[in-house]
């Protein structure tokens, strides 16, 4: 089953309940604006359950590839992700003690998420913060030669300077 638009945090983890489904870049906006390959899919299982009997908790896998702009020479680069993510979502700092170190907290006064947003945030902080090919990219190296001038003594024209005689007046 595709999971639905909204994620109905305490009542999806008291179900244990179980989403996967395909989806298409371009069915986030944040991940639309940075990739080329707008209708490559998205593959995205999510399956929810209660720990410690009052935190509902989120453990997840995106797979993608996506196609991003090198920083270097900014021709594509396709970065693979399989992303697994585990977060517990918690009020306040004060609710997380206790909760397994595999998730990681999601602190919010929201009891609903959305689908999209929670994805796209996932799949944001798996890539890399600059792109860039892992060789040296063609078009960045430098074609121009570096010509070196000989640099001039800026005191050097003191020398040409005539100290008048203090004796001729």
């Amino acid at each position: 089953m595709k999971p639905p638009e909204q994620l109905k945090l305490f009542n999806f983890a008291r179900k244990e309940l179980i989403f996967s489904g395909e989806y298409q870049i371009m069915d986030f906006p944040e991940l639309e604006k940075i990739a080329s390959n707008k209708t490559d899919k998205v593959k995205v299982a999510l399956a929810f359950s209660f720990e410690n009997n009052r935190t509902p908790c989120l453990s997840g896998i995106i797979s993608l590839s996506i196609a991003i702009s090198c920083q270097r020479c900014l021709e594509d680069i396709v970065q693979d992700l399989k992303i697994d993510f585990n977060l517990g979502f918690i009020k306040n700092e004060n609710q997380g003690v206790g909760l397994d170190s595999r998730f990681e907290l999601y602190v919010t006064e929201d009891e609903e998420l959305s689908t999209v947003e929670l994805i796209s945030d996932e799949v944001l902080l798996a890539i890399p913060m600059v792109p860039l090919h892992d060789y040296d990219c063609a078009t960045y190296k430098d074609t121009e030669q570096v010509v070196e001038q000989e640099k001039q003594n800026p005191f050097a024209i003191l020398k040409n300077i005539q100290i008048a005689d203090e004796g001729e007046e």
